[in-house]
């Protein structure tokens, strides 16, 4: 197992140590990826500019960020198959074609859930967040509708949302140091906290996409046993060697 899991508890450093194998494995494939993603949809929104174009440029960028996180998950299932990605770019984005309004709906609908949770109250929404942390890896990995998958997602969390908040508080606090280090930065001098920005989100951006999926994978194992493969759901078997069969009786 990638987890020294204890009592049927979600391992957080389990947790990194994947993402970090997988960021190395696959950090190439990301961004051509999303280069082939966003820079053409960019180009789209830019000539399309303002008005009733620019609210078609809007959904255009929005169905190509759905398409890359949807890819970026395809990427890490790849790799969490045999540890390197077999997948060819055209592979991955025709996988996910399919997903595309699904995912869109999935993030729509969370994405209000969520906030009506924390406008009222705080707690609610957080929890909402932590239930539905993995739907959109079991979205595309299980190929469930919306609703399933938000239903998936809130049993493979239980018994691991806080673990799992915790999780989302260390990326939330190397998040915040990332952006306090670019704004002295940029103090000093403009241009190197531009520059240093920009680095960092091209190194960061991919992990912090991947971690999600990771997550999903986790508590998938921790849970089921399961290993899902590439096309396929493997369940693991402990085997174990019985030894010789016992002798018939003598007549």
């Amino acid at each position: 197992s990638r987890m020294n899991a204890q009592n049927g508890h979600l391992d957080i450093g389990g947790v990194f140590d994947s993402t970090t194998e997988i960021y190395k494995n696959c950090f190439g494939t990301v961004w051509i990826v999303a280069l082939v993603l966003l820079i053409p949809a960019n180009i789209i929104v830019a000539l399309l500019g303002n008005g009733i174009l620019g609210i078609i440029g809007s959904l255009i960028s929005l169905a190509a960020s759905a398409w890359l996180m949807g890819s970026i998950i395809k990427i890490v299932q790849d790799v969490e198959a045999d540890g390197r990605v077999d997948m060819s770019v055209g592979e991955i984005l025709g996988a996910v074609w399919p997903r595309i309004v699904p995912i869109v709906l999935l993030e729509i609908v969370v994405g209000i859930l969520v906030a009506i949770g924390l406008i009222f109250l705080i707690i609610p929404g957080v929890i909402l967040a932590l239930m539905w942390a993995v739907s959109l890896p079991a979205l595309v990995v299980e190929d469930k509708g919306v609703f399933d998958s938000m239903s998936r997602s809130s049993d493979l969390t239980r018994e691991n949302r806080m673990r799992i908040l915790g999780l989302a508080i260390l990326i939330l606090i190397l998040y915040l140091v990332l952006i306090i280090v670019v704004a002295l930065l940029a103090a000093i001098t403009p241009i190197l906290g531009i520059i240093v920005g920009i680095v960092l989100g091209v190194l960061i951006y991919p992990y912090i996409a991947i971690i999600s999926t990771v997550l999903y994978f986790n508590l998938v194992e921790l849970k089921e046993g399961l290993v899902m493969a590439s096309e396929t759901v493997v369940e693991e078997t402990l085997i174990v060697d019985e030894g010789p069969a016992d002798p018939p009786p003598a007549v």
